[in-house]
């Protein structure tokens, strides 16, 4: 029977509390409930600009060993990029992205983590009779340590893209320089791993079309809900009519969710030059780093009486709230499932969903029948559905979730079984 001895690669693990441990630190508790033994890699001195270290322990019986990143490169490229740009605006010229980051930071800014922890998984791996490294990405420069462990130890390399990565897709923002250089890095991790795991279908679908040669290798995992954090109990409602936010906005990452976000704001403004809601009904709540873009919308549509701005607090605190709301309004880029929309049907909260077709909205028609899903960029339906709902809430609840069928399918309890049968298929 083959080991089931598993290293996993996580640079996004405990003590780090972003939402990117999540999935591996569930994986890792569930996998060893059903008797594996993962070991943790992890990093030692995290670049504190995309990482929030908190006191959080890994899971019980899971051994983790860290690494130093030899160079955590954003603060510094960013004061060179500050100054060429001021540089150029003596020339009333500027700069439209960070250079330094595109060609510099290959493939991404934690490339300085690489080098160490190579070393340290060739040791793990021997001493542990290590069969299958898993590597998560982000960051993507991991999937380089899980390649480096594939030619040194001829381990089988599975490799999760919790994002897409070096695909071309409509609305990047990225240089053609930099799409180039992601597709060519992209290849080579395919070519090196055994399996790659995306979290959506649609992700699954794109590799397999941009990448051919390589489709038989893509699997879907999805991203899920662990059910130990699945509230049964109902605390009330906040008494005005509350349609919450959480986590990133995405305003500088894609020009269509920009255009929904300015017709979300456009509708509050045009139900509050109508009458239709007031701060003393209504209030759009949100929890996140991106307070300053908030308000600027707010100020820009005139509804700043009309929203409720705080920064980061804990999972448990955004997890009360987001129960304690009506709507939650969800916005996703291309080929995304959020965490958000994992987490608000298990806790039975109905959605105000602003998203493009695909698999997000036909998992909240199947799954959440209470919820109001907007694929087209429509202030006027947007406005239709929050007086519609504001309207059902005034006469009771909406509609339940389907929860139990949901859990069924993703659960992570349940996702971890659906992995266990990718990472060792062999095992009897």
């Amino acid at each position: 029977m083959a080991s089931k001895n598993l290293l996993m690669v996580c640079y996004y693990f405990p003590p780090l509390t972003d939402v990117g441990c999540k999935r591996s630190v569930a994986f890792a508790t569930y996998l060893k409930k059903e008797g594996w033994s993962p070991y943790a890699l992890s990093v030692k001195n995290p670049d504190r600009h995309y990482c929030s270290l908190g006191t959080d322990a890994p899971p019980d019986g899971v051994p983790a060993v860290y690494t130093r990143s030899l160079v955590n490169p954003i603060k510094f490229l960013g004061k060179a990029n500050g100054l060429v740009d001021r540089v150029l605006s003596l020339f009333n010229r500027g700069v439209s992205r960070n250079y330094f980051y595109e060609f510099l930071c290959i493939p991404d800014f934690f490339v300085g983590w690489v080098p160490l922890t190579v070393v340290r998984a060739v040791k793990l791996i021997r001493a542990h009779n290590i069969e299958t490294v898993y590597v998560s990405c982000s960051p993507f420069s991991a999937a380089l340590i899980g390649v480096a462990c594939r030619r040194l130890t001829g381990r089988r390399l599975v490799l999760d893209f919790r994002d897409p990565f070096g695909l071309t897709l409509e609305g990047s923002k990225a240089s053609r320089t930099k799409e180039r250089i992601d597709a060519f890095f992209a290849r080579l991790f395919l070519k090196h791993t055994d399996l790659l795991i995306v979290t959506t279908d649609e992700t699954r679908r794109e590799y397999a079309a941009q990448f051919p040669q390589f489709k038989e290798k893509v699997v879907t995992v999805h991203n899920g809900f662990d059910a130990t954090h699945l509230v049964t109990d109902q605390p009330e409602k906040f008494h005005r009519f509350t349609i919450i936010y959480t986590g990133q906005f995405y305003y500088k990452f894609n020009p269509s969710l920009n255009m929904y976000a300015d017709n979300f704001f456009s509708a509050l403004a045009q139900l509050k030059k109508e009458n239709r809601i007031c701060s003393e009904t209504f209030q759009f709540l949100f929890y996140g780093s991106e307070q300053g873009a908030i308000r600027d919308y707010a100020a820009r549509f005139g509804v700043e009486d009309l929203v409720t701005v705080n920064g980061r607090v804990s999972h448990a605190e955004v997890l009360l709230a987001m129960r304690r709301s009506h709507l939650q309004l969800l916005r996703i880029m291309k080929l995304m499932l959020s965490t958000k929309l994992f987490e608000g049907i298990p806790m039975n909260i109905p959605f105000l969903a602003t998203i493009p077709p695909g698999e997000a909205e036909e998992i909240i028609r199947r799954y959440s029948p209470g919820s109001y899903v907007i694929t087209e960029d429509s202030a006027e339906k947007i406005k239709g559905a929050i007086v519609d709902a504001m309207d059902r809430y005034a006469k009771g609840p909406l509609p339940d979730n389907h929860v139990e069928e949901f859990m069924d399918c993703f659960s992570r309890e349940a996702l971890t079984q659906k992995l266990m049968g990718h990472l060792t298929p062999d095992i009897s």
